[in-house]
């Protein structure tokens, strides 16, 4: 979703992925590329492997010659009660959700340092305000991420880069529309978002770009929601 956004302006793009999702990414750049008529570069990448952190950045700016924005996006959820949870459970989505992004915003910034500019934006998650039932490391992660964002936002202003957070409720895709359809979910979660509607990647899409654009010069360690009103109530 923030692909199309970016590319829709002409931006080069570097599309990351793990090695079983390849093929899937080889087929979505190939229809940007065609559509936009950008630059593309398509790399494996396991947020849980430092080494190949350091290899993507370091080949993407062997290709581009630095590194403007980084969307960090990889994350994973599992419904399981907090007493059932099990210390594997825990530390995949801890690890995942943000260790994983603290180290990829780590290799970034050493060259957004040198450029003295750059655009960070994490993806967050209303779960990351308020309380969940069933979701007890990911709201861990999700909050851990927010304040992890505004502390590097702090850290890092002296280098004009500016590190956000966008926190979305439930986003209507084409895997998530079983679940989000389903009755008893609506009656459950729907009803709890004022402007009464799931969120779709646009939307999602529209804040990220935004936070990484010159229209958000001023905002740093910021947690943009895009819930229709979810965490107002």
């Amino acid at each position: 979703m923030y692909c199309k956004k970016f590319a829709a302006r002409g931006a080069s793009l570097v599309l990351t992925d793990t090695k079983k999702q390849l093929e899937t990414l080889e087929k979505e750049s190939e229809i940007l590329k065609s559509k936009y008529v950008v630059e593309i570069e398509r790399l494996e990448l396991d947020v849980l492997d430092t080494k190949q952190i350091k290899d993507v950045i370091g080949n993407s700016v062997k290709r581009f010659g630095g590194v403007d924005i980084l969307v960090n996006n990889a994350g994973v959820n599992i419904i399981n009660s907090s007493i059932s949870i099990t210390e594997e459970q825990w530390d995949t989505v801890l690890d995942i959700n943000l260790k994983g992004a603290f180290f990829m915003m780590q290799e970034v910034a050493k060259v957004m340092i040198k450029q003295r500019d750059g655009a960070i934006v994490n993806i967050s998650s209303q779960h990351g305000l308020v309380g969940s039932e069933a979701r007890a490391p990911y709201c861990a992660s999700k909050a851990g991420l927010i304040n992890l964002s505004r502390a590097l936002a702090v850290e890092w202003a002296k280098y004009n880069i500016r590190v956000n957070t966008v926190s979305p409720t439930f986003v209507l895709t084409d895997n998530s529309k079983p679940l989000l359809d389903d009755q008893i979910f609506i009656r459950n979660n729907l009803t709890k978002i004022p402007l009464r509607r799931y969120a779709t990647p646009e939307d999602v899409a529209n804040a990220v770009y935004f936070l990484s654009s010159e229209e958000a010069s001023m905002v740093t360690g910021h947690s943009l929601s895009v819930d229709g009103g979810w965490t107002a109530v």
